[in-house]
């Protein structure tokens, strides 16, 4: 499975949520994509949730194990 990553700068805000929109037009069948934010964002990400959910990705989102970044996990369904 090719893995792909984008990491998102602290703030994110409505620019973010459109570079997303952007990388998924790229993603392909069988591939993934890992988006890396600051976890100060994370009670920001919920329009990043609803473009995925849109476009038809399963996804999920947990917490770095430092404690300093949060990453969504998402896969075209």
């Amino acid at each position: 499975m090719i893995q792909r990553r984008m990491t998102l700068d602290h703030p994110i805000g409505l620019h973010d949520v459109r570079k997303v929109v952007e990388r998924i037009k790229n993603i392909g069948e069988g591939e993934e994509l890992v988006i890396q934010m600051s976890s100060q964002d994370s009670f920001r990400a919920e329009g990043i949730f609803s473009v995925l959910d849109k476009k038809d990705y399963q996804w999920t989102a947990k917490g770095g194990h430092d404690g300093n970044d949060y990453y969504i996990v998402a896969r075209k369904r």
